[in-house]
């Protein structure tokens, strides 16, 4: 199993933003072992800046953050790229050096991270064959070259530099293919032995130092996880002040606020992907949150007074049931202050800086506490523990057998945070907590084989095997990752820590290289994992030990946001996928106190913007001027698009779009998410809807008419001919303040002044490009490009990207055209798996996610009997007014059809789905017909786009087929002008 990256909008945006900080800025050459330099302070660079934050160079990257301020530190340029966790900051970053190089030249990049985990995760995906891969497609003339710096051992004889800054140092521009990047870790740029020794070995003819080495690069500096490189931190302190790098590039979730103004310490903010945007667009998964409840009614609380940081070093804990006071000395048990911390000693008290705690108190079990904080000792009985321990196993089972089940197999994975390294290890890797573990998964194991026992069908056999395979040998199902594990010598426990830590392609396939099944699917660890490390297929976390501190709640679910991917590498975007969250009674506010963490990122508007209204329409499929008559009307806005107060939480759960805050079902308590974010499926309504929605299910494959050489041949002269140069130009646009009529206004022009741009493409890179995006062979290509040339004299800068495009549009045109009535649907005979309304049995599911039939649910309108699910919902007006007239008694049936769930590909790339499904009786018991309609919420067929009406011929030329097979249907749009009622009886008659 591969990983196959994708090119996605939300990172390539964070790419070319980075890129336009620097555009038409003056670079100068130093020696051959420099970056480019430039003046930090040019104003180019500051304009840039500016446009990127309030949207000029691009609407949808405005900055909505007011403390975006613009400012260098020590002569060195600050970028700031806010991208969530699980959104691929890792691949963002990568691909930055790569454009940075390409653009501008720079080909020296120091990778800074805080910690070990971090560095493996990053250093396994730089060197990856699908990393490798994908961005040898990307950027074929470059290649990435990857030093990873690590402690150094003390050997014998002349000090040599340490080899990984010595070649970074070394490299030079005059390789211009190749990339150089040192990975090092704060300890590591702290790390005196490392850094700061004058070693035997010169550099440059008089440098023997390592920093003044990296100094002398004018490196560009990337640095992950800002949050933990605060200012006045000493790692990064460091780097300002010794390596002083030209630019410093920030990629991160969170960023570190200023102890003194309490206000997030950006240093020009470009980009902002946060947690609203990234949950609300499903870049990442959604989380439900479980809890057991506390049946104890000894739920007393231990609340940590004080701390005395001087020898000896004291907490003094008190006991909010008894109301008695408890100094525990530094290694002392806490068992004095409730029997529940038996075992339990007091390890660290202070200065907490990794947790940003000024005052507070590590135990020994992992818990984080600061001055003022309180916990809850029953969470740590043994009781609870199990209970929690059986929730997450069978939590585990429950979501590995629906990812089994999938036509494209998930493999499913679970992540525990525990208390403690013993808990696991133990003395020889049998520790109590693994014990006890694996005594409770044997139990779940053999329940789930047993329910398997009589079936027959292959998959089902399949995912036995897998669970015996699990049975057989449970040991093998679980790992785990501690910081201690580094100077194991145990081969078994290697093993563990490189399948979890480095080898993600492993943990994420279901067979070994020999065949035989990989069933490790649990993994165990301390907080060690927190951040830098994720999986996508993690689809649990289960928290046995509280934080106790109050630190990033999205940072605890940070491991398990990525979305997942399937058994062949493909991450899966178009489905909703939850994250469950399994934590104990102590943090039972735990959703609400994310939600409001997600939602402090944005601001939540009282007026309706133009933009807005444009924005929701187009989502609606109404128009802007409709929208605002029918929100003034509802009253829910007064005449200047103020939202009205009184109405505000009713506006806000009807027109949900408007919402710049975390969307409703995306965080949650899982009982709760179980009922608003679903809605359920009528099995009754089903049952009579069954046979034509197994019918539009089946597979069909699209076939293109064969055409022939010549044809082709004929079709790439045509668009060379038209013509496909253009020159990369850039105007200079001008806007004037003139007075008419005694008013200002503002009238647009350009200067007549324009600049080029040289952005010419290789020729070979030019006709691959082709080649991909259109399937004509580079042969022909190239046997067109010379005939074409020997009758019309090409531009120098003729193979640019202006002209790449034009051939690719021209192409699109062209494919359009000449097969619009040349291809054909035929039937595959393929087993139909599970469907978005059926289980895999063909059984009417409970409940879909709301999502995938409408965006917009009204309780306040009664939902019609011969509606397919149990709410009132819908996408548009039209939608909505569909809904309500579909009563007649001609229907007997009808439901609204899945997003996504009929795609109908087309043959010009892409795929297309209907709205909605109709069983309608005929009169005099005729048989009953089945009618699937498109809605269109445009008045008439002219204001439909050349596109929509393709898609529409291609459903129709779809269903046609269908019909040919034997099924009674037919297609129909409806557009805005055409009531449902008058299309029923029109299809009846």
């Amino acid at each position: 199993m591969k990983i196959q990256l994708q090119i996605l909008p939300h990172q390539t945006n964070a790419v070319d933003i980075v890129n336009e900080v620097f555009r038409d800025v003056e670079f100068i050459s130093g020696n051959i072992s420099q970056n480019p330099i430039f003046d930090v302070r040019d104003l180019r660079i500051k304009e840039n800046i500016k446009n990127i934050q309030n949207g000029t160079f691009n609407p949808e990257s405005r900055i909505d953050i007011s403390d975006i301020k613009a400012d260098d530190d020590d002569n060195i340029l600050g970028i700031d790229i806010k991208m969530e966790t699980g959104t691929g900051k890792t691949y963002a970053y990568t691909r930055v050096m790569y454009e940075l190089h390409k653009n501008y030249g720079f080909n020296k990049f120091i990778i800074l991270v805080p910690t070990t985990a971090i560095k493996e995760g990053t250093k396994k995906f730089i060197e990856s064959d699908y990393a490798r891969e994908h961005f040898s497609d990307l950027y074929p003339e470059a290649e990435l070259k990857l030093e990873v710096l690590n402690p150094q051992k003390n050997k014998k004889g002349k000090k040599m530099f340490p080899s990984a800054i010595s070649n970074f140092s070394r490299a030079t521009r005059l390789e211009n293919n190749k990339i150089n990047s040192l990975l090092i870790t704060s300890s590591m740029l702290l790390s005196k032995a490392t850094m700061d020794t004058s070693f035997d070995q010169t550099l440059f003819g008089s440098i023997t130092i390592p920093t003044e080495a990296l100094r002398e690069s004018i490196p560009v500096v990337i640095i992950d996880e800002p949050h933990r490189f605060k200012k006045d931190n000493k790692a990064y302190k460091k780097l300002v002040e010794e390596i002083k790098p030209q630019v410093i590039i920030r990629f991160g979730a969170t960023f570190p606020k200023n102890d003194k103004t309490k206000v997030i310490d950006y240093n020009n903010l470009v980009y902002n992907l946060n947690a609203v945007k990234s949950f609300n667009d499903g870049l990442v998964k959604g989380v439900s949150i479980q809890t057991p409840e506390n049946n104890s009614n000894e739920s007393a609380k231990i609340k940590l007074l004080s701390i005395t940081t001087k020898k000896p070093k004291v907490a003094i804990f008190k006991n909010e049931e008894n109301k008695r006071e408890y100094t525990i000395n530094l290694g002392e048990s806490l068992s004095d202050v409730t029997p529940e911390f038996r075992g339990i000693t007091l390890e660290k008290v202070g200065k907490l800086e990794e947790y940003n705690i000024s005052k507070g108190a590590e135990l020994s079990n992992g818990t984080i506490i600061a001055v003022g904080e309180k916990i809850y000792p029953n969470i740590y009985s043994d009781n609870y523990q199990d209970i929690m321990l059986k929730q997450a196993i069978k939590n585990h089972f429950k979501q590995e057998k629906d990812n089994f089940y999938r036509e494209r197999k998930i493999k499913t994975l679970s992540l525990f945070f525990i208390d403690s390294v013993y808990s696991y290890r133990g003395e020889e890797n049998d520790g109590y907590l693994k014990t006890k573990f694996e005594s409770f998964l044997k139990l779940e194991l053999e329940r789930e084989i047993e329910k398997l026992s009589d079936r027959t069908r292959n998959i089902d056999i399949e995912y036995k095997s897998f669970l015996e395979a699990s049975l057989k040998d449970i040991k093998v199902t679980n790992g785990g990752y501690f910081a201690v594990d580094n100077s194991t010598d145990d081969d078994k426990i290697r093993e563990e820590i490189d399948a979890i830590l480095r080898d993600k392609e492993k943990m994420l396939s279901f067979k070994h290289k020999d065949g035989s099944w990989n069933t490790r699917r649990f993994i165990f660890s301390k907080w060690t994992l927190r951040e830098g490390w994720d999986n996508p297929n993690v689809f649990q976390i289960a928290k046995l030990r509280s934080s106790g501190s109050e630190i990033s709640k999205l940072q605890e679910v940070g491991r398990g946001l990525r979305l997942p991917v399937d058994e062949y590498g493909n991450r899966i975007s178009n489905e909703e996928f939850y994250l469950t969250y399994l934590i104990d009674f102590s943090e039972q506010d735990f959703a609400n106190t994310l939600v409001n963490e997600i939602n402090s990122d944005v601001v939540q508007s009282s007026v309706i913007t133009d933009s807005d209204l444009e924005r929701v329409a187009k989502t609606l499929n109404t128009t802007a001027d409709d929208l605002f008559d029918a929100l003034y009307s509802s009253k829910f806005i007064d005449r200047k698009s103020n939202i009205i107060a009184d109405n505000r939480n009713e506006f806000f759960n009807k027109y949900p779009e408007f919402n710049t805050g975390l969307k409703p079902n995306k965080v949650g308590n899982k009982d709760t998410l179980d009922k608003k974010g679903y809605v359920g499926i009528r099995k009754k309504n089903y049952e009579q809807l069954k046979p034509l929605w197994e019918s539009i299910n089946k597979k069909y494959y699209l076939k293109l008419d064969d055409i022939s050489d010549e044809e082709i041949h004929s079709a790439i002269m045509d668009i060379l001919y038209k013509g496909i140069y253009s020159a990369n130009n850039i105007a200079i646009i001008e806007k004037k303040l003139v007075n008419t009529n005694k008013n200002m206004s503002v009238k647009d022009g350009t200067t007549g002044d324009y600049h080029e741009l040289n952005e010419t493409i290789p020729y070979n890179k030019f006709l691959k490009t082709i080649n991909k995006q259109t399937g004509f062979s580079i042969t022909t290509l190239h046997k067109c490009f010379v005939e074409y040339s020997k009758t019309n004299e090409l531009e120098k800068d003729y193979f640019n990207k202006k002209s790449l495009a034009n051939f690719i549009n021209k192409y699109q045109l062209w494919l359009e055209q000449t097969f619009r009535n040349r291809f054909s649907y035929t039937k595959m005979n393929v087993k139909i798996n599970e469907t978005a309304l059926t289980t895999l049995d063909g059984l009417p599911k409970e409940k879909i996610i709301q999502g995938k039939i409408g965006v917009i649910k009204d309780d306040q309108k009664i939902v019609p009997e011969k509606f397919l699910f149990d709410s009132f919902v819908y996408d548009s007006e039209l939608e909505k007014a569909t809904i309500e007239r579909s009563k007649i008694d001609e229907i007997v049936v009808f439901g609204k059809i899945p997003r996504k769930s009929i795609q109908v590909p087309l043959y010009f790339g892409g795929t297309t789905s209907p709205d909605f499904m109709y069983i309608v009786q005929r009169e005099n018991d005729k048989p009953e017909l089945n009618l699937i309609i498109e809605t269109k919420d445009v008045q008439k067929d002219s204001g439909l786009r050349t596109e929509e009406q393709l898609r529409i011929e291609s459903a129709k030329k779809f269903f046609e087929a269908l019909k040919q097979d034997g099924l009674n249907v037919a297609f129909k749009k409806q557009m805005k002008q055409d009531e449902i009622i008058k299309l029923i009886n029109e299809f009846v008659e």
